[in-house]
């Protein structure tokens, strides 16, 4: 079995997917959505065909879960994020995309964005369910979204990335189910990467008809997790990157 960002994992038994995001520091660590899973829960792999037993598709547990960080200064960051201990004797744990098709002049490696802030406009392509890649842009508006009274989140929104379609038109470019999918940079030919600025944790609509893509903003949530203990058994937060 392989286990590579964008496919399908769910927690055993219990039918509900999302996408798997990848391995930070070793590929015994991977990284998905929190709002899917408990903590110690058995991870599976989804395959269409049911020939496969539960037993077989099971490649893990997860390990922790985050979902509201409150930092040391008081402000809060929404980080919807869980940990999973991977066990690569049952399955091949990979950090590579391939845009658009598999082939090696078009995989790229994945490398986590450090940069405090993330220039305006800039654009991003995102790795769906269905394995195709939506096109967008990190709205402005959005770039730092903070929103107390959303109904779909209990606690509201702190500081997470707004994806739109484009300048002009403020939708959203997932769709139920996108769950745990990397907001990525888009590829280019000089670099064999693409750096990651956050994993795709919903949908916020807007009651005037706007909607976006909701991200968190992976790597301030991976330093403030570092806080609490040590994940990711690196020397320094600046070498904690995709395995």
């Amino acid at each position: 079995m392989e286990l590579y960002p964008g496919q399908k994992i769910c927690k055993a038994r219990s039918g509900l997917c999302v996408l798997y995001s990848g391995a930070i520091g070793s590929y015994e660590l991977g990284m998905t959505v929190a709002h899917a899973f408990d903590m110690g829960a058995d991870i599976e792999i989804q395959f269409e065909s049911d020939m496969v037993g539960v037993q077989e598709r099971i490649v893990g547990k997860c390990l922790a879960t985050f979902d509201k960080l409150r930092r040391q200064d008081n402000t809060e960051l929404t980080a919807d994020l869980a940990l999973l201990a991977l066990d690569t004797n049952r399955c091949s744990v990979g950090n590579t995309v391939w845009f658009t098709c598999r082939s090696e002049n078009t995989a790229f490696q994945l490398k986590i964005y450090k940069q405090d802030e993330i220039p305006d406009y800039t654009s991003v392509i995102i790795l769906d369910q269905n394995g195709d890649f939506q096109t967008g842009i990190i709205h402005p508006k959005y770039r730092r979204f903070n929103d107390d009274n959303l109904d779909d989140y209990d606690d509201g929104l702190h500081d997470v990335i707004g994806i739109c379609a484009s300048e002009e038109q403020e939708a959203a470019v997932t769709q139920s189910g996108d769950s745990g999918a990397l907001v990525m940079s888009f590829p280019n030919k000089e670099n064999d990467f693409v750096y990651v600025y956050g994993i795709a944790i919903g949908i916020c609509r807007k009651p005037t008809g706007e909607s976006f893509t909701i991200a968190n903003s992976l790597w301030k949530v991976l330093q403030e997790i570092s806080t609490r203990k040590n994940h990711f058994r690196v020397d320094g937060m600046q070498n904690v990157d995709f395995a």
